[in-house]
């Protein structure tokens, strides 16, 4: 085996199986010899001028990075959701183009997106894949507004961005008609607490947060005595340890009339002698081990735990 040859295989097995003839030759092998390895089977070409090791296309990644390369694309939905470590139910083969004519690649879902900027796309080992931000926008478009939400969830868990980010990109390329920019909105909105969530959807989750952890299930909906004289509730309680926890779907002020309220409630529960926890969504969404371990230290000294 020449040299160039062993330098051109040796090239392919370090980029997922995958070598473009534009980087064969650069490598020194001649265009004769490489026409003749693709004869013989040691290449496959897989589109013109991209070439696999053979069995290399049994693999996503491989079959991305041809896929990139064939059409001059981007990973991104699905695919781009699983490089940066988060696993949607559903297609894992997903590339996007500037432009579409006929692009097609095998097995290899091609969407067309004529907005992506050169500060969307980041590099893994070489595999054009779109940020986690521009992720989250694109998925908007291809899956549930409740599967948008757990992926964004992820994908700021995995530090990969922030819904601050996600928020100031769809910002930028929100436009009338784009795919999925209501339902991000929405799942946006929630997380940064600007119009707050549903009181149940919250309940649910912070209830959800408990029951993972282990810890005992809260009442709900409980009504302490020290609430009787305005007929009111609390989302959950723990009454013989005299503690209250409340999910807080506001924003950081809220309205005054809500504000003024809380403080109110807060200072009765005190005179009662009981004590209140209150969670925000993103620290339920975000930071479910704070919650679970406040909440334990909360009852560290009842019969509870």
């Amino acid at each position: 085996m020449s040299a160039e040859l062993t330098a051109v295989l040796n090239y392919a097995i370090n980029n997922d199986g995958i070598v473009t003839r534009h980087e064969a030759l650069a490598l020194g092998i001649s265009p004769r010899t490489l026409d003749r390895r693709v004869d013989d089977r040691v290449l496959i070409k897989v589109a013109p001028g991209v070439y696999a090791l053979p069995g290399a296309l049994q693999s996503n990644r491989s079959t991305l990075r041809a896929a990139t390369r064939a059409l001059g694309a981007v990973v991104s939905h699905q695919a781009a959701a699983w490089t940066h470590g988060v696993h949607i139910v559903g297609r894992s083969l997903v590339v996007s183009v500037p432009h579409r004519k006929t692009h097609q690649f095998h097995q290899v879902v091609v969407h067309q997106l004529t907005d992506i900027r050169p500060e969307d796309v980041v590099y893994f080992g070489g595999l054009p894949v779109t940020s986690a931000a521009r992720t989250a926008v694109d998925l908007a478009a291809v899956i549930s507004p409740r599967a948008l939400g757990r992926s964004l969830d992820e994908l700021v868990r995995l530090k990969r961005t922030t819904n601050e980010e996600v928020d100031y990109l769809l910002g930028i390329l929100a436009r009338k008609g784009k795919p999925g920019v209501i339902n991000l909105r929405r799942v946006l909105d929630a997380r940064l607490e600007r119009t707050g969530v549903s009181e149940s959807e919250l309940e649910r989750r912070l209830l959800d947060v408990i029951e993972r952890a282990g810890l005992p299930i809260p009442n709900l909906q409980y009504k302490p005595d020290w609430l009787r004289s305005v007929n009111g509730r609390v989302d959950m309680s723990y009454p013989d340890a005299l503690l209250v926890i409340e999910g807080d779907s506001r924003g950081w002020h809220g309205d005054e009339a809500t504000f003024q309220s809380d403080r109110e409630r807060d200072n009765l529960a005190q005179l009662a002698g009981w004590r209140i926890l209150r969670f925000t969504w993103a620290d339920i969404t975000n930071r479910p081990s704070y919650v679970a371990s406040t909440v334990r230290s909360a009852l560290a000294n009842t019969d509870l735990v």
